[in-house]
């Protein structure tokens, strides 16, 4: 019999103050027949629901010992999919919390997850640079779809056809065809990863967000409609022949052979909208009815469009045709009627901007919701442990943000720097560049928060009652855990303390500091001028 080599296993049993982490993405979840009210985000491993009006957690979806990195609702709100870094997806009940099937396909992590507009089918994309067609109903795959040269960025359905249209960090959007499982376009467009991705006006537009300040616009078109057009042939096919002329000799030959199923739906270039932001596109989505537009980059700032409908381009197509012949009718005398006029309505008047919202920090996600009323919400997942919420009136002329509530119970602003345990173990010690935090170790809840200088190393003092935080120019902090009162100061080194020890009689410490001194420091009980004791 061989030796059997013992060692002890450990592994994570709870998380302390994490709001959302940072690899996933936050999405408005409908919880109880309320929609716009709860959101669900990632948290490490797992996906936290949180009550935006309360500020308070709902539900927890426990997945397994992987990151969570992408996430998405079904269209009839009873179920939500869950993307994880081993490329494993998770089908959870969003009424129980139970998770229903496993599905395993990818070989890295998941980056985009979405439903069809049923609810039936769910794409996947990866890292691995495929995507995955799913069979939600039948808990099984479909098929692979390959093509891309590197990670799915986003993934859309097209309610009219059975089509998905990709895009990916190799700087290309490709449309398939599900029906038989091929890619027929290819847009070739931009010079840099392609990060955004959103239909809007019913379909008929799409817009892509790329490493610039720049929003591409593109027309979409069905072979029905390209029947009815009197526009001439050569014209129509000029979009076409310039991405040609435009992308490479490999590129050209995918283009001839995707050719033949052009009749199907074409794309051409429409024009561009121009971003505040000069940095990449990070996020870009549109809310559910694709009236409202929204993007952010590395930035703290949201930008917000209006799209205009179909009736309401006609309405100003209209308004502007009756100036234009007004002004004509006095310049040569001719009746109205006589006059020929085309006038045309520009991409920057259909999509018209509307407001910019500036949040705390910078944006890693967010999400939109359009009430019936004409409320636009808008839920921001920060890089700083936040999550904020805000609300306007889309219909206005000059609309005005209102930040309605925001959820930062818990978690640290800055990384923690030094823990330490309570002498019954009962309570947990945490510190960063701004606060001290005094944890419950059953509840997980945070029960003191005490602002302090940057903290580099602590210490419970014997007796639980208060904490010693050495901070990073040299100083010790005495603080009172009752009150949550700085007790003292005193200056203790002349660079940054970076440890401190109890000594084994529990009736002084040791520091040591960047001036390479180590310092024995006593307790005193002493009598302040409140009755506080202290040490």
């Amino acid at each position: 019999m061989g030796l059997t080599k013992q060692y002890l296993r450990y592994a994570d049993a709870a998380l302390f103050g994490v709001i959302a982490s940072q690899k996933g993405n936050i999405a408005y979840v409908a919880l109880r027949g309320e929609k716009g009210r709860y959101v669900a985000v990632p948290a490490c491993e797992h996906v936290f629901l949180w009550d935006t009006r309360k500020g308070e957690k709902i539900l927890i979806f426990q997945g397994p010992k992987q990151e969570v990195t992408a996430l998405c609702p079904s269209p009839d709100g009873l179920h939500l999919v869950v993307g994880y870094e081993d490329g494993s997806i998770c089908l959870f009940n969003l009424l129980s919390a139970e998770k229903i099937v496993t599905f395993n396909g990818h070989k890295a992590a998941v980056t985009v997850l979405k439903f069809d507009d049923l609810g039936g089918c769910l794409a996947s994309g990866s890292k691995d640079t495929d995507i995955i067609i799913w069979d939600v109903i039948n808990e099984s795959g479909l098929y692979r779809l390959k093509g891309h040269k590197d990670a799915i960025t986003q993934l859309l359905f097209l309610k009219a056809k059975n089509i998905l249209i990709s895009s990916g960090k190799d700087t290309v959007v490709k449309w398939w065809d599900l029906d038989s499982q091929h890619c027929f376009k290819t847009l070739v467009g931009h010079r840099s990863e392609v990060w955004g991705l959103v239909l809007a006006s019913e379909e008929r537009l799409l817009i892509t967000g790329s490493a610039d300040s720049e929003l591409r616009a593109w027309n979409i078109m069905h072979s029905q409609e390209d029947q009815d057009s009197s526009e001439p042939e050569n014209k129509r096919s000029k979009g076409h022949v310039q991405s040609l002329e435009e992308s490479s000799e490999d590129d050209k030959a995918d283009a001839q052979d995707e050719g033949q199923n052009e009749d199907t739906v074409r794309c051409e270039k429409a024009g561009s909208i121009m971003r505040e932001g000069r940095n990449r596109v990070v996020g870009l989505a549109t809310d559910r009815s694709g009236r409202i537009l929204a993007c952010h980059g590395t930035d703290s700032v949201l930008e917000i469009f209006y799209i205009l409908s179909k009736e309401e381009v006609q309405k100003k197509l209209e308004k502007k045709m009756r100036k234009a012949r007004k002004k004509a009718k006095q310049k040569s005398n001719v009746e109205e009627e006589e006059l020929d006029i085309s006038i045309e309505c520009s991409l920057q008047e259909k999509i018209q901007r509307l407001v910019n919202i500036k949040a705390s920090a910078k944006i890693k996600s967010f999400d939109l919701m359009l009430n019936p009323k004409g409320e636009l919400k808008a839920t921001l997942m920060l890089q700083n442990n936040n999550i904020e919420c805000y609300s306007l009136k889309s219909s206005e002329q000059s609309p005005q943000v209102v930040q309605t509530s925001k959820i930062n119970i818990g978690g640290h602003r800055t990384d923690v720097r030094t823990v330490s345990f309570s002498s019954d173990n009962i309570a947990i010690l945490s510190a960063a560049a701004e606060s001290i935090k005094i944890w419950n170790r059953s509840t997980l809840q945070c029960i003191r928060t005490m602002e302090c200088n940057y903290a580099l190393c602590s210490l419970f003092v014997p007796g639980d009652r208060q904490v010693i935080i050495g901070t990073k120019i040299g100083k010790l902090q005495l603080f009172d855990l009752a009150s949550g009162c700085l007790l003292e100061t005193v200056d203790a080194h002349e660079g940054a303390l970076w440890s401190i020890s109890l000594s084994s009689d529990q009736c002084g410490f040791i520091t040591g500091g960047a001036d390479k001194s180590v310092k024995f420091w006593e307790f005193q009980l002493v009598k302040d001028r409140n009755s506080i004791q202290k040490r």
